[in-house]
């Protein structure tokens, strides 16, 4: 009788262990967040200046999306529980998403003429087109 009562309690124990490691492979998906599509009111009422912020802005959530998917402790973690697949497929999705954002704003800038003509360079940052706004 009282080996029946160890082998239950090893049983208990390891399911015990199953769960807590499928709770923690659960909570080590990294999540990105996601960029919107352009809208229609935004195509519509954005300025130059707007737009180019709003590239800005992109550019720096995939540089965070890019920085934060390198390896760490909760990468072993999710390769515990499907191989780090959750986290590639979340990287894919929000660099998709945020990609598509750019290129719909890429195209309305080009759209409404923005930058034509009347390039300038800021000197803190080096980047082009901060002077044109129609």
């Amino acid at each position: 009788m009282h080996l029946c009562r160890v082998n239950g309690n090893r049983k208990l124990l390891a399911l015990g262990a199953l769960m807590t490691t499928l709770f923690l492979t659960g909570c080590a998906t990294k999540n990105y967040g996601r960029q919107g599509e352009l809208t229609d009111y935004e195509r519509q009422t954005m300025t130059c200046r707007e737009m180019e912020l709003e590239t800005a802005k992109v550019h720096g959530y995939l540089a965070h999306v890019e920085k934060e998917s390198q390896f760490d402790g909760r990468s072993v973690l999710s390769f515990l529980g499907d191989f780090g697949m959750g986290n590639v497929m979340e990287k894919s999705a929000a660099m998709e998403a945020a990609n598509r954002r750019l290129a719909q704003l890429q195209d309305t800038q080009v759209r409404r003429g923005c930058n034509k003509g009347n390039e300038t360079v800021d000197p803190a940052t080096g980047l082009q087109g901060l002077g044109s706004y129609p």
